[in-house]
């Protein structure tokens, strides 16, 4: 979260406070709330990338197996199949 400061007249303040305090709330997001409200956040749209698609596969040792671009296929089953077992 980023922190705002926001100016607002003493009798405002209290009466905010006052009523953030009846409601069970705390000031902040009383003001989140009020913010909200009036201009409502449209959701994010997700961007997904080619290489977010399927699972990970990590192996050990320092570059991975050499062929690993012409097998991908064959050691992404594998470890798929050993993740279940």
């Amino acid at each position: 979260m980023v922190a705002t400061l926001i100016r607002i007249p003493e009798e405002e303040h209290e009466f905010y406070k006052e009523y953030a305090y009846k409601s069970g709330i705390s000031l902040s997001e009383f003001f989140r709330m009020a913010a909200r409200e009036v201009v409502p956040m449209k959701p994010k749209k997700k961007e997904y990338s080619f290489f977010d698609l399927g699972t990970k596969v990590v192996y050990k040792g320092k570059n991975g197996p050499i062929d690993g671009s012409v097998n991908h296929d064959k050691y992404l089953y594998e470890f798929e199949d050993k993740k279940r077992s």
